[in-house]
């Protein structure tokens, strides 16, 4: 018989508390691998140091997306908890010291990966560079546009810099750390509305979602309104730079954002500041966010529950 056992016989009601003491102790003296003592950790100092590291690395269960300005393009960083961080698209070439302005205050030093929607040269513009100063893993794209990465070379810059590329068919969803990125791509290939191959992404973290759209307009707009695919967001990234060629009325009202991201600007993109679109937000309850107001960033701070903004000063 046990000690416990010993101890606790004939004694009744009071049994009880005494074995549940007894196991507190043995819980407490590291029995069972739930806690180490002083001691141990001492003896084990790979162990103790890794448990360490690892309550470091998921301290922060938010999802991030920086929208990073960068006046007319896309550039988007993303953090994912017990992941990492993402780029999605990359802005002009200009637009590089910017970028990694935010990524040096944010302190990255790497990436898991860059999903790119196409390849027009305000989405891709800065790919080499970031690709030299930060080590990164993957680079996804669409498998199907053989369209608009004529002015990039991705493959020959994945070999050049060790980075697997992953060709995506649309229907997939990648599972990265907490979150689920839900991938859809057109059916066929737009030759002469290329910004139509744009590849959707809508990454998801606990009930609240990021909806990307790249260049879409309203041709794949409405194929993708026809497709089933899950479009709920509380963020939306308006297509084309919120020109007025794309996200009709039918669409925001199927996404209902809370927030809608526009990638453009009155000096650079005048097209992307127009009334019929602002009216359309309004309308939807939607508050929207332009590349204006001299910000570094803005960043939308997902819990799982809620999405908040914060912003970041240029300087």
């Amino acid at each position: 018989m046990s000690a416990a056992g010993n101890i606790c016989r004939n004694k009744g009601i009071p049994c009880l508390l005494t074995v549940i003491l007894f196991a507190a102790v043995l819980l407490l003296s590291g029995c069972g691998g739930q806690a180490l003592s002083k001691d141990a950790a001492e003896e084990n100092p790979t162990l103790s140091s890794h448990q360490e590291a690892h309550t470091e690395e998921t301290a922060d269960d938010r999802m991030i997306l920086s929208f990073i300005h960068v006046g007319k393009g896309d550039a988007f960083l993303l953090y994912i908890p017990e992941d990492g961080y993402y780029m999605c698209d990359t802005g002009k070439a200009e637009d590089f010291p910017q970028i990694s302005r935010l990524l040096r205050q944010k302190e990255v030093t790497s990436l898991r990966g860059i999903f790119l929607s196409h390849g027009h040269k305000d989405h891709t513009g800065s790919l080499e560079a970031i690709l030299a100063a930060y080590p990164t893993e993957r680079i996804y794209l669409s498998g199907r546009d053989t369209v608009t990465y004529e002015s990039v070379d991705v493959p020959a810059l994945a070999a050049e810099y060790g980075a697997e590329i992953v060709a995506l068919a649309g229907g997939e969803s990648l599972q990265l750390g907490s979150a689920l990125a839900q991938i859809w791509i057109p059916d066929k290939v737009y030759q002469k509305k290329d910004n139509n191959n744009s590849m959707v992404i809508r990454f998801c973290y606990g009930d609240t979602s990021y909806l990307m759209t790249g260049d879409m307009e309203k041709k794949a707009e409405a194929k993708l309104l026809e497709s089933g695919f899950p479009l709920q967001a509380d963020v939306l990234k308006l297509g084309h730079h919120g020109k007025t060629d794309s996200t009709s009325r039918d669409f925001l009202e199927r996404v209902q954002p809370a927030y809608g991201i526009i990638t453009g600007n009155q000096e650079e993109s005048p097209k992307s500041m127009n009334e019929e679109i602002a009216g359309r937000l309004k309308a939807c309850h939607v508050q929207a966010f332009y590349s204006e107001g001299g910000l570094l960033a803005v960043d939308f701070i997902s819990d799982g529950t809620h999405v908040r903004t914060e912003e970041i000063p240029a300087s």
